[in-house]
């Protein structure tokens, strides 16, 4: 039996228009917000195979503090506390740099 290490007691939210992972996968597809003991964080889990942008939607500010990132297929951390996170999708963008940030543009 294959044991895989993750956070204690982790709790996870998914946003209402995230698509289920393959069976068995204990991540969601897309963003998702998960609680390890007293702290809250959000993430983005990719489950396509190329890199891909998205479009990350941060509280506060209106459209001035959203961002588009690169991310790679499978899980990406996004910084600070998941609270100050709204939202993360998918925006196209394929084959673009993983980690790459830039500013918010219309889309």
């Amino acid at each position: 039996m294959l044991a895989f290490p993750s956070p204690a007691h982790a709790e996870f939210e998914r946003a209402s228009e995230v698509r289920q992972a393959a069976p068995g996968s204990l991540v969601p597809c897309g963003f998702f917000r998960y609680s390890v003991r007293e702290s809250q964080f959000a993430a983005y889990n990719h489950c396509g195979t190329t890199t891909v942008r998205v479009h990350v939607d941060v509280r506060g500010g209106g459209s001035t503090n959203d961002y588009h990132l690169c991310v790679s297929p499978g899980r990406t951390q996004l910084p600070g506390a998941g609270p100050n996170y709204l939202n993360a999708y998918y925006i196209g963008g394929a084959g673009c740099r993983s980690g790459e940030q830039t500013g918010h543009t219309p889309h």
